[in-house]
């Protein structure tokens, strides 16, 4: 478990092997900032506007222009057994590592090196994204290979990088590719056709992270050079650059649907941002006593929640700059928040996970603590989780973790519901498509494809047949062709 917990941080956890550097290169911290006061509510959609405004475009000359607790017991315990859940001697051998014969996955793809993000195409769940530490993005087309079984094929290897690619991200519509990497630059490229579009210069450092706008083509991404950056992706325009932050910008969010934007920073801090203006709205300083890893925005209220490697979690407001809520019960590095999205008559959750291996489930209106589900806790942390997008499922995640599993929750519930192995090594972050199963027998049945890439150099797809654990007859097969059909 130490050699596993060293290998995340060294390997995939930039904000932990760059914490010494950007001490080292720590400057003084920024005067108090004024408050702007700005109109968040109604106008026009932010896409638009950042499609429509009158940015100025800004270019580099030289390198002299670029800018500057709760105990375990308040959760809920898991039995010992769940039925139709897999024993975890079937999972982990007697010394407890994974045990490597078993293989759960329908199909696997390998880079030369570890693969550090994974992603299906939101319009098509036949084609995959991987972005690797060899500094290669591959564009993949997932395809049937006899009952039961299928075959992944190469369509495009996107070359150019110079460093690892630290993230492969579709456009929310699927109609650009976009990988960041530790070379300092974001390319854009044509998923169609695997061709470079734009080469996204600016960061001086390694670029850790990065977001599509929710409702269009913007691009968010986050830099050791201190600052974030926002790019216009159909031109490759640099629309805006963030500096306020005195460190590694480690972790972002676009907040009120995409109106603003808030970071989260090595130093502690978290900064609201005028998109538009590239201004400060509020600075909320020393939120936490360690770097802030971790940020999710709230889907409907001004709300952002940020994880630390302190262990905490915190509720801020990001009008009044206050926060409003604590989440404890962690004792490690909180390395993932997401909320769900509920849909009407759902319940509104939260999540957050980490490298103590658990996974806290709360009301995602009081901020009540729910579930603890304690799964990986002995075996490894948890290093990335996703919800399940689709009703009725909308309560259901899935994780990753450094013990080398990828496991499906029910998390209103608190319990694990399915492990997928085959993993020898950390699973470094998964992506999940939902979709139906044609011919399976069950009316209005859905399966889960799960790809989840590893530091054993691979990229492993699975399936879960979501309709096999509610009421669908025991005896039930769930075709390859549901896996591999069009979304």
């Amino acid at each position: 478990l130490q050699r596993q917990l060293v290998r995340v941080a060294a390997a995939h956890l930039p904000h932990v092997w760059r914490a010494a550097d950007a001490a080292m290169a720590e400057r003084e911290r920024e005067p108090d900032m004024d408050v702007q006061e700005v109109e968040l509510e109604g106008g026009e959609d932010m896409d638009a506007e950042l499609q429509q405004g009158d940015f100025v475009e800004v270019q580099f000359d030289s390198d002299a222009d670029v800018p500057p607790e709760s105990d375990d017991d308040d959760g809920v315990d898991m039995p010992d057994q769940e039925e139709g859940v897999i024993g975890e001697d079937e999972v982990y051998g007697e010394d407890g590592g994974l045990v490597p014969e078993v293989d759960d996955s329908l199909a696997h793809v390998t880079h030369n090196e570890s693969v550090q993000s994974c992603a299906f195409s939101p319009i098509d769940r036949r084609v995959l994204l991987t972005g690797s530490q060899d500094d290669f993005a591959v564009l993949w087309l997932i395809e049937e290979d006899g009952p039961g079984s299928l075959k992944v094929s190469e369509k495009f290897r996107l070359a150019g990088h110079t460093d690892t690619v630290s993230q492969a991200s579709f456009s929310n519509d699927g109609k650009y590719v976009a990988t960041a990497s530790y070379d300092g630059t974001v390319k854009i490229w044509a998923p169609e056709s695997g061709a470079l579009l734009h080469t996204l210069d600016g960061p001086s450092k390694e670029v850790e992270w990065l977001l599509w706008h929710p409702k269009g083509h913007a691009i968010l991404a986050g830099s050791a050079d201190t600052m974030a950056w926002m790019w216009w992706a159909p031109t490759g325009k640099l629309m805006q650059i963030f500096a306020g932050h005195a460190q590694s910008v480690t972790c972002g969010a676009w907040g009120l649907g995409g109106k603003v934007i808030v970071t989260g920073s090595s130093d502690r801090n978290v900064i609201v941002w005028n998109p538009r203006a590239g201004t400060p709205q509020q600075t909320v300083r020393e939120v936490h006593d360690n770097s802030i890893v971790a940020m999710c925005s709230h889907p409907e209220a001004p709300l952002v929640v940020t994880g630390s490697e302190d262990a905490s979690a915190h509720v801020i407001h990001i009008e009044t700059g206050k926060v409003v809520a604590n989440l404890p019960g962690h004792e490690d590095s909180i390395e993932a928040i997401a909320f769900n999205s509920a849909g009407p008559g759902e319940i509104s959750l939260l999540a957050t996970a980490g490298m103590d291996g658990k996974v806290l489930v709360w009301d995602g209106k009081t901020f009540d603590l729910r579930c603890t589900m304690k799964d990986h806790v002995g075996q490894g942390g948890v290093v990335r989780f996703k919800w399940l997008p689709r009703s009725p499922y909308t309560a259901w995640l899935s994780t990753c973790a450094t013990d080398g599993s990828v496991r499906v929750f029910n998390a209103l519930a608190g319990q694990c519901v399915h492990t997928l192995r085959g993993h020898t090594d950390t699973v470094l972050d998964l992506d999940i498509a939902i979709g139906e199963a044609p011919g399976a027998g069950v009316p209005g049945a859905l399966q889960m494809a799960v790809a989840s890439g590893s530091d054993d150099d691979s990229c492993r797809v699975y399936t879960v047949p979501l309709w096999s654990l509610g009421d669908a007859p025991a005896g039930a097969v769930l075709p390859a062709s549901a896996v591999a059909a069009p979304t």
